[in-house]
């Protein structure tokens, strides 16, 4: 009766180890769903022929539009602002508003061309685009800088920026 049991307990406990080894595969293999990269969608950045200031909340936004040209509102969207020379990757997600319009608000640290990196996802698919975006304006004090700006002075910084420091 003993033996009995312990082998209807091991029995058992291999079930629950063999259940829990096949879930545990299943959730990898979904979470590893293979995306596939969409290249005729259309991205429109709205002022990426203005200059914009530093120190002040920007609003950019941007118009997102599927093959046939229908607006896309259910994507989620991730924007990257970074600038050439100076490490910065303020990451923000973009919020959809109407019709497919989506914005974020970005607090420009330094002046120059920066470089948005769009990575946008929806399902299965995802698109990825890049713009210049146009800043004027003096460097920006930590305190009054974007949160998710990771800047900082001790890096290596360009002629331009050095000179203005002086």
């Amino acid at each position: 009766m003993k033996v009995e049991h312990q082998q209807r307990g091991q029995s058992v406990l291999y079930f629950i180890g063999t259940l829990m080894f096949i879930v545990s595969m299943v959730l990898l293999f979904q979470t590893f769903e293979k995306k596939e990269e969409v290249t005729n969608w259309t991205l429109e950045v709205i002022g990426t022929d203005e200059h914009h200031p530093t120190g002040k909340a920007v609003d950019i936004q941007l118009f997102l539009r599927d093959e046939m040209g229908v607006p896309i509102e259910d994507a989620s969207i991730t924007l990257i602002m970074d600038r050439p020379s100076t490490v910065h990757n303020i990451e923000k997600v973009m919020h959809h508003v109407e019709d497919g319009l989506y914005e974020s608000e970005v607090i420009f640290s330094l002046p120059g061309t920066w470089i948005g990196i769009v990575e946008v996802n929806r399902g299965k698919d995802y698109y990825q685009n890049q713009f210049l975006y146009h800043v004027n304006g003096r460097i920006v004090s930590k305190q009054n800088r974007d949160p998710a700006d990771v800047f900082q002075l001790d890096q290596p910084l360009p002629n331009d920026i050095k000179r203005e420091l002086k």
